[in-house]
């Protein structure tokens, strides 16, 4: 019987979790994020962050034993684990920042990498949750559970630490170094305020379950910010990627057809969709070249136009690479 709750307790916390992570790929129509990135900030969420977690909650709750038993377990639910699991979750994308700045290159991709992150410490969380519910309550008690944090409050973690990486993704495109400090303690305070006012709702259950509302409504309040500001900020880049590749196109540099794949996942969509239809494998492989080497090259020269950033050398590499796929088509 344990190894079927050991079964079902992955499944009910894998397929979720692929699940929440498929409709994040829509919000990389843009720009795609290298997936070497992506599993290595999914797999630090799931076991650096969580066990470093563990470790030290363990550690900060034996002051907080000096407590009584109710208190104690609230301070250390709603401020030393939303400190202590933000900061941790935190850390990858502060190494993203400091290391990896074209591909953490802005809040889109700061908040994409943060909330990977979440669901990464999600999975490993939940889990945990899930046996000991089936051991302490039986199937009941997991079926609730697994509800509860799988489909109600399945993408918190998410938020939490997409707030982190859209703290630290403005502070990328700041300019006075005093503006991305403050940008990136502001991302990483409001993913601890979300992270208590959730944990706080859910403690005080115990009284009434009229304060589940408190961490529904601003788990879900967050969840909407979130995502407006990431699609407002698709809205931009598909500007960008019109304005700037227009002059491309003008000067012959590239097609129409090259010029609409670059501006629409629709149309690349469909393009693929069509050349595997056919057989074109060849075609399929040369617009996955193509698209993201022009949008590379849009949000390079939009970046010089308006932000007044030396991109000279990185828009003649790209041009090069351009030209170079061009020549690989006609052999």
């Amino acid at each position: 019987m344990a190894l079927i709750a050991l079964a079902a307790s992955l499944t009910a916390t894998i397929i979720p979790t692929l699940i929440y992570i498929s409709a994040l790929k829509w919000f990389e129509r843009y720009e795609h994020e290298p997936r070497t990135l992506v599993l290595t900030v999914f797999i630090w969420g799931a076991i650096p962050a969580a066990l470093f977690s563990l470790v030290i909650e363990i550690l900060a709750d034996i002051p907080l034993a000096l407590l009584n038993d109710s208190l104690a377990a609230m301070v250390s639910a709603s401020a030393v684990a939303p400190i202590v699991e933000e900061i941790a979750k935190g850390m990858i994308l502060l190494v993203l920042y400091l290391f990896f700045q074209r591909e953490f290159n802005d809040p889109i991709a700061g908040m994409l990498y943060g909330a990977l992150v979440g669901y990464g410490f999600a999975l490993n969380e939940n889990l945990g949750y899930f046996l000991s519910a089936w051991a302490n309550g039986g199937w009941g008690a997991w079926s609730a559970v697994v509800f509860f944090r799988e489909i109600i409050f399945g993408m918190n973690h998410a938020l939490f630490t997409s707030l982190t990486g859209l703290g630290l993704g403005l502070a990328r495109i700041a300019t006075p170094r005093l503006a991305r400090i403050i940008f990136a303690l502001f991302g990483i305070a409001l993913a601890i305020f979300f992270h208590a006012i959730h944990n706080l709702g859910a403690m005080l259950t115990d009284s009434s379950y009229v304060t589940l509302w408190i961490s529904f409504l601003s788990d879900w309040g967050g969840i909407a910010i979130v995502g407006g500001v990431m699609w407002l900020g698709k809205q931009l880049e598909k500007n960008w990627v019109t304005q700037e590749l227009a002059e491309e196109v003008a000067t012959g540099f590239i097609t129409p057809r090259e010029y609409v794949l670059a501006q629409s996942y629709r149309a690349r969509l469909r393009a693929k969709l069509g050349a595997r239809f056919k057989g074109e494998r060849q075609t399929v492989r040369n617009i996955d070249r193509i698209t993201p080497a022009l949008i590379e090259l849009a949000f390079k020269k939009y970046q010089t136009r308006v932000r007044g950033t030396d991109n000279t050398r990185g828009i003649r590499a790209l041009r090069q690479e351009i030209t170079g796929i061009h020549a690989g088509w006609s052999h």
